[in-house]
């Protein structure tokens, strides 16, 4: 009798796939004289110079009846502006308009270009069995770049302190932070004070982490 001896069929392991993606932070591709440039501020440079000469080429011979390049921009111009107003109102809207109609333009823009074929597609690298994997890539989303969310956190939140004191005034802004609100007379007034300082600190605090 001939024992049966049963054999597993060897399973060959499947290589191991190293999953690529977007780098946590922006990859330095130059720096000349010693200033780092990255391949977000690459691409957010590119951007502002569109801009710029889009807003040039159509504001260069501006016509009674616009047409073209000037329509298009007064068109966006006007119904940005008039949807701030419907949020906030025509003061403040004259008065913020600048800033965040120019945000709003350079974020849209920025992830426009983020989705053109090759941003992050094309860079250095190297091969491997898999293909060929990009290690810096020359272009990167300019919003992808956390230093460039900071950036305009910052801006918005030191914007934001200047607008509020010039509406209110320093003594303003700081009752509205601080002073108790409604009637009230005695200890339940001492009572509201303390809990009224309390909140303007918890108000502090939240201010601060805003850009975050």
């Amino acid at each position: 009798m001939t024992p049966a001896i049963s054999a597993q069929a060897a399973v060959p392991a499947s290589p191991e796939t190293k999953e690529h993606g977007l780098s946590t932070k922006a990859v330095e591709i130059a720096r000349p004289f010693n200033f780092p440039i990255t391949n977000s501020m690459v691409v957010s440079w590119i951007v502002a110079v569109g801009l710029i000469l889009f807003a040039q080429l159509a504001t260069r011979r501006m016509r009674q009846v616009p047409t073209g390049a000037q329509n298009f921009l007064e068109w966006l111009v006007e119904a940005l502006y008039d949807f701030m107003v419907g949020i906030i109102g025509p003061h403040l809207a004259k008065r913020t308009f600048w800033f965040f109609a120019t945000i709003f333009i350079f974020i849209l823009s920025a992830n426009w270009i983020a989705l053109v074929p090759g941003v992050g597609a094309m860079g250095w690298g190297h091969r491997t069995d898999h293909g060929f994997v990009i290690d810096q890539p020359l272009f990167r989303g300019a919003n992808a770049d956390v230093n460039m969310t900071l950036a305009m956190a910052l801006v918005f939140f030191a914007s934001w302190i200047v607008w509020a004191v010039r509406e209110v005034g320093v003594m303003g802004f700081l009752k509205e932070l601080f002073a108790p609100k409604g009637e009230s007379t005695g200890v339940l007034r001492l009572l509201m004070v303390v809990v009224f300082f309390a909140a303007g600190c918890l108000e502090v605090v939240s201010i601060l982490f805003r850009p975050v």
